[in-house]
């Protein structure tokens, strides 16, 4: 095993190990020429029924953002190097260990992404079968871009062979049939994908093949269809489950859309609420400021009558005065109140 500060190919510093598995360990590794980073992959040259170099062959042929390039191959001593592109970011397993389980839209988006990558493999001619379809091999990176990585166990699909010649897998993502008793198909990764579902709806992996199959094994939190959907998936016989990645991708699309119609129904139940609320708030308002418009316009008349009252009580009217033909005067009556 490498450690930190050595040199590989004479260019390819090692920084720190990025992961292990059962095909080998994944370094970060920095070109000391250019400056740029790599993840490095170690495999044992000499594997029994392995072909160490079936991962470079299978990989040198793709181009899809979602796949890491490999760009170098080189041996040393009884090991070979794979170089290819660094992914910042975690693994899902990383994620969810340290996040928690995921909501639903989040997973539907993660899945989405998945089966665009998955079905670009299966669409090759002739199809490619990832055949490893777990947490630890599904990355996420910091811009939340869906990375698949790890092919070591990746085969490319042949049509006239009955089963696989080596049983190669991950314990509790494989389905079935990569256990010895049948070929590895497009379903055998669809299998995985409902697997990995699971996972992320869980917070950790079913403990038995059996258990996502189960009714009783799904919390009331958790979305009827993506239910339905993790058991058409993970079905035993190979027949049952979904016939392509495109045709899962638009039943995950389907519970996006559900999901997000039920967002906006609760936003729009609890804004209704809000405008009786609201509205509740301006008719108190309205009739507390009628109330006062009446009181002080009925205070303004009863002033105005007071005032009245006052001034015709207390302004007498000026007697008018009486003269003879010589002007002078005879009589002036009392003034006169007008009430």
């Amino acid at each position: 095993m490498l450690k930190s500060g050595d040199i590989l190919n004479e260019k390819y510093e090692v920084i720190k190990i990025l992961g292990r598995g059962g095909m080998g360990t994944v370094y970060l590794c920095e070109n000391t020429i250019l400056g740029n980073f790599w993840a490095i992959k170690e495999v044992i040259k000499e594997r029994k029924n392995i072909d160490v170099l079936a991962e470079a062959n299978i990989l040198k042929g793709l181009s899809h953002p979602g796949i890491r390039r490999i760009v170098d191959v080189f041996y040393v001593s009884n090991n070979v190097y794979m170089v290819q592109d660094y992914v910042d970011g975690q693994t899902l397993k990383e994620y969810v260990e340290t996040n928690g389980r995921m909501k639903t839209e989040k997973i539907c988006r993660i899945t989405s992404d998945l089966c665009d990558i998955v079905g670009y493999l299966h669409n090759q001619n002739p199809a490619i079968i990832y055949r490893d379809i777990k947490p630890s091999n599904i990355m996420i990176t910091t811009s939340g871009k869906i990375v698949l990585i790890d092919f070591g166990i990746s085969k490319i699909y042949k049509s006239d062979s009955v089963k696989d010649t080596v049983c190669a897998c991950s314990n509790g993502y494989a389905a079935p049939e990569q256990y010895g008793s049948g070929k590895s198909c497009v379903q055998t990764d669809i299998y995985g994908i409902g697997m990995l579902v699971y996972f992320l709806i869980k917070g950790r992996p079913p403990f038995t093949g059996i258990e996502p199959l189960l009714d009783e094994n799904y919390e009331n939190y958790i979305n009827s269809k993506f239910k339905k959907i993790i058991q058409k998936c993970v079905k035993i016989d190979i027949k049952d489950r979904y016939v392509s990645v495109s045709v899962l991708k638009k039943q995950i699309s389907e519970v996006l859309k559900k999901d997000k119609y039920e967002k906006i129904v609760d936003i729009c139940n609890s804004n209704k609420v809000k405008d009786v609320i609201i509205e509740k708030e301006k008719s108190v308002i309205s009739s507390e400021s009628k109330y006062k418009k009446t009181v002080k316009g009925f205070s303004c008349f009863i002033v105005a009558v007071l005032a009245c009252i006052y001034i015709l009580r207390w302004n007498k009217k000026e007697s008018i005065a009486i003269h003879n033909l010589d002007g002078t005067e005879i009589a002036r009556p009392k003034a006169v109140s007008y009430l």
